[in-house]
């Protein structure tokens, strides 16, 4: 079975990316105006400039050239290179962008904070997570764990809200995250990455096998 590499990048938002606005088409350009204040919209800049600069990078393209679909669900892929996966994520002011050439991915990037940890794992997650969450010795990194690794999985399949966060479950009881009961019509076998502290981070890849990481801060 051939390795695949999964490039992780992480940078600040708050920091504009080389080319900044010039590498956005006229639409992104658009709903960079939209945003109220001017942190958001620079946020969201630094987010789709560097998303572009990334994957023209990765494919050796002029990062204004590239074109972005979306499924029905909202999940973005790109126009000319079907077989390159990619999944930006990002929270206050960080993001995170894995990128694959082989298997679908997803990623998701979440800040620690207080909320009401209980109460979100029991409306919303499988029973056998609010179990962990209970019984775990700071409940509320339990929850972070659980969520951001979630909603990786969730990224990677590409459905969205249609995929209830209650029909399946991941363990983080052992040395490393798994799969505890897979989403419907998805592959038993995940690889699953996470990366607890102030920012939680999580990867998620549908079939498992063999598979590398190399992470990178921009």
């Amino acid at each position: 079975m051939s390795r695949h590499d999964i490039q992780l990048w992480a940078w600040s938002l708050d920091e504009e990316p080389l080319g900044g606005e010039t590498l956005l088409t006229d639409e992104e350009r658009d709903r960079a105006q939209r945003f109220v204040g001017p942190l958001l919209k620079r946020r969201f800049v630094a987010a789709r400039a560097q998303l572009r600069a990334l994957l023209g990078h990765h494919l050796g393209r002029d990062p204004r050239s590239l074109v972005f679909l979306l499924n029905e669900f909202g999940k973005p892929r790109l126009a000319d290179h079907p077989g390159v996966h990619f999944s930006l994520s990002h929270s206050q002011d960080r993001a995170l962008l894995a990128v694959s050439d082989g298997p679908e991915i997803g990623a998701d990037l979440e800040m620690m904070r207080v909320v009401d940890h209980l109460d979100l794992a029991r409306r919303y997650f499988h029973p056998e997570e609010v179990g962990a969450i209970e019984r775990h010795r700071d409940p509320q990194q339990a929850f972070f764990r659980i969520w951001t690794l979630k909603e990786a999985v969730v990224k990677a399949i590409g459905l969205g809200l249609a995929l209830p966060l209650d029909g399946f479950a991941v363990s983080i009881d052992g040395p490393r995250p798994v799969m505890a009961v897979a989403p419907p019509d998805s592959p038993d076998a995940w690889w699953l990455h996470l990366e607890p502290g102030d920012y939680c981070r999580a990867v998620a890849v549908p079939g498992g096998g063999e598979l590398g990481l190399i992470q990178r801060n921009v």
